[in-house]
């Protein structure tokens, strides 16, 4: 960690878009291998780029939500879709930003997030229930 405002500034930002539950998942998975990683994603990721205000939250979550889908990669496309949902994005904008991606990043990468905005609508509805 080379600046600890930065840190606990983005500490604070990741806990608020990932909410509190999945950030403490993520603190107690760290390991020796790993901490310096996150300690850096922590400090640039959401300390200097999640911070800037440039683009609001909501805006940033939508982008995250193309880009993990448009790269494929699931376990992260769950969590943007939570902080987008957390950061007041609709159903309808996630849905909306699928369509978009399935035009430019090919179909077969938004059947994947639709699985995970399915699960993650479930979990939504379970909890408030």
């Amino acid at each position: 960690m080379q600046n600890k405002q930065l840190y606990d500034l983005g500490s604070r930002i990741r806990r608020e878009v990932v909410g509190a539950e999945y950030d403490d998942v993520i603190l107690k998975s760290e390991s020796d291998f790993s901490q310096p990683i996150r300690d850096w994603t922590t400090e640039n990721v959401w300390g200097t780029v999640w911070a800037d205000e440039t683009l609001p939250r909501k805006t940033r979550s939508l982008l995250n939500v193309a880009l993990t889908v448009a790269l494929r990669c699931p376990h992260e496309m769950k969590v943007h879709m939570r902080g987008a949902r957390r950061n007041g994005c609709s159903k309808e904008e996630i849905r909306a930003v699928l369509m978009q991606v399935a035009v430019y990043g090919g179909v077969l990468a938004v059947r994947e997030a639709v699985r995970q905005a399915n699960a993650l609508f479930k979990e939504e509805e379970r909890q408030k229930a």
